[in-house]
């Protein structure tokens, strides 16, 4: 029997008036998310973009702070991920700009062309997502108000790199995986320890489904899913019911599509935390009713962002986008009583 109105998702106390709320602020709220190159930082927080819409969420990247085009990369064998190879410094202070309701001129990076172009005129918005290489080192940590890090499996990094990098950048195939290796060592060196400074965390793995077959696997042709791992904090207090529909008759049926959810109470460097665990196909009226649920839970109408691209409104990419924007707007919504 499904759940009575009661116990379906409420709006946080407070966050009734979510989009009214972050528009009276006078200082801009900071969402930090770093991670890897080609680990899905971008794809994975747009999700926050599209329920709020454009006008109430802006994003920069910190690519455009590199000190070296591709050219001259290839001159001083430097990569991105070596912080003196960036103008982290300007970087922090543009943001602390922002937070104090200037406009400022942000460098952009042409990942396509391998270099820089024109400076792009920035005013400040109610929430501002600032992602790149090194968003929770010192400096920045202290301006965010939310952090995350993106740790996506070196298998998943290595396949969605040379993909994008091949088609949407121009490398040649022997150039990225150059490029793959020498990264390595420098990522464990200068780039993985963000982890510890961050609220949460999303891990990216190749799906585990396989191992929990009985036999073979038996999938229906489809995308492509992955094993999601989510590190969250528990929250103090009760916290209104959100709603997520399970439908034993879509699991038993002919050719029912795999998918598994569970969450694993942990001790994580100190701390407590919950870990979620999803794999496999989220039903698509399942991902719908979900997206509903979480913009009651934060107190939001309807998503107000443009139509997500193809790419992002897979089963699987949509529902890691709602499991990053539902604690984000959680945290929002908080900071805005």
């Amino acid at each position: 029997m499904p759940p009575t109105p009661a116990t379906r998702a409420q709006p946080i106390p407070g966050a009734g008036q979510l989009e009214q709320r972050l528009r009276e602020r006078r200082q801009p709220l900071l969402i930090g998310v770093a991670g890897d190159s080609g680990s899905g930082k971008s794809t994975y927080t747009r999700g926050i973009e599209w329920l709020l819409g454009r006008d109430i969420v802006s994003q920069i990247s910190l690519d455009g702070y590199h000190c070296e085009d591709r050219a001259t990369r290839q001159t001083t064998g430097r990569t991105p991920l070596d912080p003196d190879a960036n103008h982290l410094d300007q970087a922090v202070e543009h943001l602390r700009a922002l937070q104090a309701g200037q406009t400022v001129d942000i460098p952009v990076y042409d990942h396509t062309r391998g270099c820089f172009l024109p400076a792009r005129r920035h005013e400040p918005t109610p929430v501002i997502v600032v992602e790149g290489l090194h968003t929770l080192y010192r400096g920045f940590r202290e301006l965010l108000d939310f952090a995350l890090y993106v740790d996506t499996d070196a298998a998943v990094k290595r396949i969605w790199k040379f993909e994008r990098d091949t088609r949407e950048r121009g490398y040649a195939g022997e150039a990225v995986e150059a490029e793959i290796k020498r990264r390595s060592d420098q990522y464990d060196r200068w780039i993985a320890g963000q982890q510890a400074d961050a609220d949460v965390i999303l891990r990216i793995h190749p799906s585990g489904l396989d191992d929990l077959a009985l036999g073979r696997l038996e999938v229906p042709e489809g995308p492509s899913c992955h094993h999601l791992e989510v590190i969250v904090k528990p929250r103090p207090g009760e916290q209104p019911a959100l709603y997520f529909p399970v439908d034993l008759n879509n699991m038993t049926r002919e050719a029912a599509m795999p998918f598994l959810l569970a969450t694993v109470p942990s001790r994580f460097r100190d701390e407590t935390v919950n870990v979620l665990h999803v794999d496999g196909y989220m039903p698509p009226a399942a991902l719908e009713t979900l997206e509903r649920e979480i913009c009651a839970f934060a107190g939001v109408d309807s998503p107000a962002g443009d139509t997500p691209s193809a790419a992002d409104r897979t089963p699987t990419v949509r529902f890691a986008q709602m499991l990053i924007a539902w604690p984000i707007l959680s945290h929002l919504a908080a900071l805005t009583r």
